[in-house]
């Protein structure tokens, strides 16, 4: 008898901390992998999502500022509009790269060309206007050529990259699939300065697989 009760006694307190440790998930645990999810959301759309696209429509302001023959100075402000928007791309990849390292998997590829970006913005283009490259119609078809190549890369990745399927993706999906996009574009681009860069930066050969 004594034994069937400590037995007894023994399920109880195994079924009182399985019910403890549900009722502890269900009130802590779920409201913080609510707050992931919803973050992990946010980040998605900061970057895949609104953040390309914004991206996007930046760059295209640009060139139409260039093709008005807008001043060197609105065109230097529509272009550090841009640098903010890719800066805020680049800022959500490197804020989901934990989530990713817990899986085995990083952003840093895609965090980079976003940076790679920026700079041949800040850089290259700027530094461009600011030599007076603007004062010439050669000069400023260059830079227009230039931002339409740049606005070309960055549709492609919006359109490889649906924030509503990628949200579903498994991080190593997502990084090779990204490595794949940018690798493509580089190694098809020989026009600028920047893409003989990324080749160089992340190794990328016509010769290799993209893995």
């Amino acid at each position: 008898m004594k034994k069937r009760f400590g037995l007894w006694a023994w399920t109880s307190c195994i079924l009182l901390v399985c019910l403890l440790a549900s009722l502890y998930y269900n009130f802590k645990g779920l409201p913080y992998k609510k707050a992931q999810d919803q973050s992990y959301s946010a980040m998605i759309n900061q970057s895949f999502g609104n953040g390309l696209k914004n991206a996007l429509t930046e760059t295209d302001l640009v060139i139409e500022s260039l093709r008005d023959r807008a001043s060197d100075a609105s065109v230097m402000q529509r272009l550090g509009i841009l640098s903010a928007n890719l800066k805020t791309v680049e800022t959500a990849f490197i804020s989901m790269d934990p989530a990713f390292a817990a899986q085995g998997s990083s952003t840093y590829l895609m965090y980079n060309v976003m940076t790679d970006y920026y700079n041949f913005v800040q850089q290259d283009v700027a530094e461009e206007i600011n030599n007076h490259t603007l004062d010439k119609d050669e000069g400023r078809n260059k830079i227009m050529r230039a931002m339409e190549m740049m606005r070309e890369d960055l549709t492609e990745l919006h359109r490889q990259f649906p924030e509503d399927e990628v949200i579903m993706w498994r991080p190593a999906r997502m990084e090779a699939e990204w490595r794949e996009t940018v690798r493509n574009i580089v190694l098809r681009k020989d026009q600028l300065d920047l893409y003989e860069r990324l080749k160089i930066k992340y190794g990328f050969d016509a010769n290799d697989n993209a893995s």
